[in-house]
Parts: C-alpha cells; sequence; structure tokens
C-alpha cells in the first residue's frame, strides 16, 4: 500500500509507463460516464433515485470503478503530490468527512432516508483524489473532453429547441418547451452552460476556437430557458470579452479596446436581443424574472418560519414539510437547496456543511492564475442556489470540481512531497 512519506522532499519525476496509461483511460472514461449516465438514465434500469432497493442501487455505478482503479493506483504507482496538491487532498477527505458526520447525525436523528443524496453526491467526490495520480498535462486533456461534452450538450440542446423534441427522457410537465440536451433538466443544461464559458475560455486553445465555444455555450443557455443562468451567463461573457480585449498591448490601448468593445456590446446588444426574440428563445423572459416559478422559489423560504428552534437549529422532519409547502404556500416542490440543507441538517449543520465546501473550492481554486476557472466556478454556484441543484442526486458539483482541478495553472512543481510505496 502506498502511504505519505514524511521523509522530506525529492524532485519531481512522472514516468508514464503503459500500466500508468492504461489505468489513467479507465478513469477518464469513469470521469465521462459519472457525467453521462444521469439519474433520468440510471432510473430506466436501477432503482437509483426511486424508492426501494438496495444502498449498492443508491451509489452511482462509476464509483466502484473508481474505487478498483484507486486500488490498482495504490498498489502499482508511485504518487508525488505537489504542495498545492496536498492542500487539495486534505481538503477533500475533510469535506467528505463532515459530510458522512452529517450522514451519523441525520442516522441517530431518524432522518437517514432523506438524506441519501449527500453520500452519491458528495462523499464520492473523494474518488477525485485520484486525479492527482497521473500527470498535469493529461488532467487538462480530461478537462477540455469535459468541455467539448459541454459543448456538445449545448449544441444538442439548441437542435432539440428548434425541433422541439428531447433526447434524454423527461418526466416533468411543463407549460413551455425547454431542451435538456445531455443533461437530466433544462435548469442543469442553463447552469453547465452558463458555468461551462468560464472554462471555455481557460482552455487551451486558440482564440477563435475559444470564441466560438464560449458563444455556443451562451446560446445553448439562453435555449435552455433557464432565466437566471442566462443572465449569468451574459454577464460572464461580457466580462471575458471585455478582459480578453487587448491582452499584452499596453495600457492605454488596453483601454481603449475595452471602451470599443462596451460600446460595441451596447449598440449590437438590442439586434442580438431581436432576434432571440424573434426565435422565441426569451419566451420564458415574457414575464419577467418575477413569474409564478420566481416566486415559488421566494415563497419557500417562508416554510422555515413553521419549524420549532429546536428544529430550525438541528432540523426536522423533510416530508412534513413538502407537506407544509403545500397546504400552507401550495408548492408542489422545494426548489431551494438552502432551506432542504436548513430542514434537513439544521441551521447547525448547514452550516458546517457551507463552510467546508467553501474550504475546499477555495483550496482548489487558490493560485490556479486562471481568471475564466474562478469565472465560472462563482457561476455554478450562483446559479445553483437558484433552485435545488446542490440538493439532489447529480453529477454538477463533480463536473464543476474535476474542470478546477483539471484546468489549475499553478507553477510547475519543483521539490513536492512524496507519496510511495511502502517498499524503496
Amino acid at each position: 500500500m502506498s502511504a505519505i512519506s514524511s521523509a522530506g522532499l525529492v524532485p519531481y519525476r512522472t514516468r508514464a509507463t503503459p500500466l500508468l496509461s492504461a489505468l489513467f483511460l479507465a478513469f477518464a472514461a469513469l470521469v465521462l460516464a459519472r457525467v453521462v449516465l444521469n439519474p433520468l438514465l440510471l432510473d430506466l434500469v436501477m432503482n437509483y433515485t426511486e424508492e426501494g432497493g438496495s444502498i449498492v442501487e443508491k451509489i452511482h455505478p462509476t464509483f466502484w470503478g473508481f474505487l478498483a482503479v484507486g486500488a490498482i493506483v495504490l498498489v502499482t504507482q508511485r504518487i508525488y503530490l505537489t504542495a498545492w496538491e496536498v492542500r487539495v487532498v486534505r481538503a477533500l477527505l475533510a469535506f467528505c468527512a463532515a459530510c458522512i458526520g452529517l450522514l451519523v447525525f441525520a442516522a441517530a436523528t431518524g432522518r437517514s432516508a432523506s438524506v441519501g443524496y449527500v453520500l452519491d453526491t458528495y462523499v464520492t467526490l473523494a474518488t477525485l483524489a485520484l486525479m492527482f495520480a497521473f500527470p498535469a498535462p493529461w488532467r487538462r486533456a480530461l478537462g477540455q473532453a469535459l468541455v467539448s461534452y459541454l459543448l456538445a450538450s449545448a449544441a444538442l440542446g439548441i437542435v432539440e429547441f428548434l425541433l422541439r423534441f428531447r433526447t434524454m427522457p423527461f418526466v416533468e410537465s411543463e407549460a413551455v418547451f425547454r431542451p435538456t440536451g445531455l443533461s437530466a433538466h433544462p435548469l442543469e443544461l442553463g447552469m453547465w452552460c452558463a458555468a461551462g464559458i468560464g472554462f471555455a475560455a481557460a482552455a487551451p486553445w486558440p482564440g477563435r476556437r475559444r470564441v466560438a465555444a464560449c458563444a455556443l455555450l451562451l446560446v445553448g443557455c439562453v435555449a435552455s430557458g433557464a432565466r437566471t443562468a442566462t443572465l449569468l451567463a451574459s454577464v460572464s461573457a461580457v466580462i471575458l470579452l471585455v478582459a480578453g480585449v487587448g491582452a499584452g498591448t499596453p495600457a492605454q490601448r488596453r483601454g481603449e479596446r475595452r471602451i470599443l468593445v462596451v460600446l460595441g456590446v451596447l449598440l449590437l446588444g438590442p439586434l442580438l436581443l431581436g432576434g432571440l426574440v424573434a426565435a422565441g428563445a426569451l419566451d420564458r423572459f415574457s414575464e419577467g424574472m418575477a413569474d409564478g416559478n420566481a416566486r415559488a422559489r421566494v415563497d419557500v423560504y417562508g416554510v422555515l418560519s413553521y419549524l420549532s428552534w429546536n428544529e430550525l437549529l438541528l432540523g426536522g422532519d423533510i416530508g412534513a414539510v413538502r407537506k407544509l409547502a403545500w397546504e400552507k404556500f401550495k408548492l408542489p416542490y422545494i426548489e431551494s437547496s438552502v432551506v432542504v440543507l436548513v430542514v434537513q441538517f439544521g441551521l447547525i449543520g448547514a452550516a458546517v456543511f457551507a463552510l467546508m465546501l467553501g474550504r475546499l473550492v477555495m483550496t482548489i481554486l487558490r493560485g490556479g492564475g486562471l481568471g475564466g476557472v474562478v469565472l465560472g466556478t462563482v457561476i455554478f454556484f450562483a446559479a445553483a442556489l437558484s433552485n435545488n441543484g446542490l440538493s439532489s442526486k447529480t453529477a454538477s458539483v463533480f463536473l464543476l470540481l474535476s474542470l478546477a482541478i483539471a484546468f489549475h495553472s499553478g507553477p510547475e512543481p519543483g521539490p513536492v512531497r512524496r507519496t510511495a510505496r511502502s517498499r524503496p
């Protein structure tokens, strides 16, 4: 078995052997499968999100593949970790340990059945530590593959919007057709596209290819009908456009070019909006941002006023709160991750969860050097907090952290701490 060595620092080196290459290909395939096999697809063949079934069915099947790859890696490979990688691994393990603690607390208070998503969505994030068993250039190639998947999902979403059909199973009723692309829900598609703009800008591609990728993701986000994500995607695109203009030129000239870009956006923006309105892509905005769906996500916070102080601090019965939301506010769902986490774990547990997740994300982003990665991460959480994207079985958090790790662009490692097999 491998163990972290405290014998000091050794020069960084990675030897690309056939076995390591095969392990990386298997790992990359599992990462892609973790995103591709969404809950709606898995529900067709197993009780993944439905009631009943064994605990094995409640965990994404790729998790067992990650365990197998990890076991082989630990037995056969020497792993050299930079200081940043050590910090990320520690933050990952600390966050997963906090999630396990919350699960134990929920089980002790008889609420374990309602928090199964924590195990599948968050505890299994520990498998991301395997990324550091492989060279940084290989990780960046995996990041490019994930961005390409987001681009394919956006392109499919646009086609679905134009032809009014879906390729993925979708069971919810809706007044206005919204595409899903390769995701499980229109809101997830919008969130992917909005966050993906920053990561596409950070990809090591030629400038024109990055601009085209960002444009495709922006149009895909608009087609998804996710209003909050569309606004965030628009802001992200403008920020990246203005920041990227005149790179490498003198400050005065760069400032002049950025002013011209802003003026161009102000002049061409109305024309673009007119085209989108004519195509019907902005039908979801016809009632503004404060329609029934938007108000429901605000009204749902009212259920917290019906909780006792004990329930508010330590958590309550999510089933009873769902019933309360229907009886008092006529809300069939609780579309707020904040409310779900507070109800299930109380303010104390929700605060612990948020702090540990925030610590993990900050540790991954620290020293990365790429503004697109930071912007994409901020956009993701801003979009996710507008619905229940952080309190359900989803691969979105796994996808985001995989991209953030893959595109981390800190300095090339020099001396690093060593992880090695027990025998020298």
